[in-house]
């Protein structure tokens, strides 16, 4: 080591240059220890030297080179102890993060979805039960306190295509929260050696940005009885860190996120599921004013004859569903496109489509079927008594 015998600031950075150059040599070298002492003290000369200099370009100069030599000093002391490979494993973990990290954020569909639940067709029932479960609690959190707690998750059952993603996403467009629209069957196919870290994280960013919604569509297909022989160890990781994060644990009582799961085979769903999906909701199919809502809708934007009459198609498909319904729509709305194309007359724009009538529909209606047998429709109803919100 070197003693502070300098005249000028000259000598001072000499004898800097040769420390430095016998800590580069002894680093080389793997002589560490050796190495430590030589950075350390061309780092004190150079403060020495920072002290006694004029010129401010030179003390920049001597500021980045001391600040270079203590941060090798470090790296060499988190080698020697065993710290570097824990870094690189660490920096390998937050990569890996990252990348999943995207993979939640695809799922945002948006903090401003753009629709309600005064949007929503018919559902009545359903709509009272989501406000009492999900948007009070969200909008006015400090009026459930105590023993009056939110509801932390919902279960949508019911036959397909009765609304059940479209009902979640307007209540969530009703409390301004930020909706993740997640596929459990994708995400059990394409990420099953990430789901369990897909999972958490998936509420850790809820919890960033809350007040969140996570709807989970297909939840059946994470949430079947466990414990089968069949069953993957990783399948079984994945649901045990769902329930956990459904339950809350981590979270704080103020959080403001709800799980809504959505199925069409809710008799499937593992009766530890069940209990952390407090309030279960049935989405039935559509009734009579809803059936005449679903018509409008899907005819929008179409000439339409005076004798469409869309109260007494809905009379006539009791038993259907929105989707049903959609279809017959386009069935019926095509039939003067498919007149124009035989009449050989689809080439001439001069020749226009006719008005849709109400024969269109009729003759739709024979071509469309409901996708919900009565035996299906019994079984929910079922359900509903035994498990439901009634």
């Amino acid at each position: 080591m070197f003693r502070d015998e300098v005249v000028t600031p000259d000598e001072l950075h000499r004898k800097v240059r040769q420390i430095a150059a016998k800590a580069v040599e002894a680093d080389s070298n793997k002589d560490y220890e050796e190495a430590i002492r030589y950075y350390l003290d061309a780092a004190e000369k150079l403060i020495s030297l920072i002290k006694i200099t004029k010129h401010e370009k030179a003390k920049n100069s001597y500021k980045k080179a001391a600040a270079g030599y203590t941060a090798r000093v470090k790296e060499i002391r988190d080698k020697l102890e065993g710290k570097g490979k824990k870094k690189e494993r660490e920096t390998e973990e937050n990569k890996d993060k990252s990348e999943l990290q995207r993979v939640i954020e695809d799922t945002i569909v948006s903090m401003d979805l753009g629709v309600s639940l005064d949007m929503v067709a018919g559902l009545s029932d359903v709509k009272k039960a989501l406000r009492e479960a999900i948007i009070l609690p969200l909008k006015r959190p400090d009026l459930f306190t105590g023993a009056r707690k939110p509801w932390k998750g919902i279960l949508l059952f019911g036959p397909p295509g009765c609304g059940k993603t479209m009902i979640a996403k307007a209540t969530a467009g009703d409390v301004e929260a930020t909706f993740f629209n997640i596929s459990a069957a994708s995400l059990v196919s394409k990420y099953l050696g990430e789901s369990e870290k897909l999972v958490k994280i998936l509420y850790d960013e809820a919890r960033e940005r809350q007040p969140s919604i996570i709807f989970i569509d297909e939840v059946d297909a994470l949430t079947q009885a466990r414990g089968s022989g069949s069953e993957h160890d990783s399948m079984r990781r994945v649901k045990t860190q769902l329930l956990t994060s459904m339950e809350g644990l981590g979270s704080t009582r103020t959080d403001r996120i709800v799980t809504i799961g959505a199925t069409n085979i809710p008799w499937e769903i593992d009766s530890a599921f069940r209990r952390r999906f407090e309030r279960r909701i049935y989405v039935p199919v559509p009734d009579i004013e809803a059936r005449t809502k679903v018509f409008e809708i899907n005819s929008k934007g179409i000439s339409l004859a005076d004798d469409v009459n869309f109260q007494a198609l809905a009379e006539l498909t009791e038993g259907f569903s929105g989707s049903d319904i959609a279809n017959v729509c386009r069935e019926a709305i095509f039939a003067p496109v498919r007149e124009l194309d035989s009449s050989g007359a689809l080439d001439n724009d001069e020749i226009k489509a006719r008005d849709v009538r109400q024969k269109d529909y009729i003759d739709a209606l024979k071509n469309v079927n409901p996708s919900v047998s009565e035996n299906e429709l019994v079984k929910f109803d079922d359900w509903e008594g035994e498990y439901g919100a009634g």
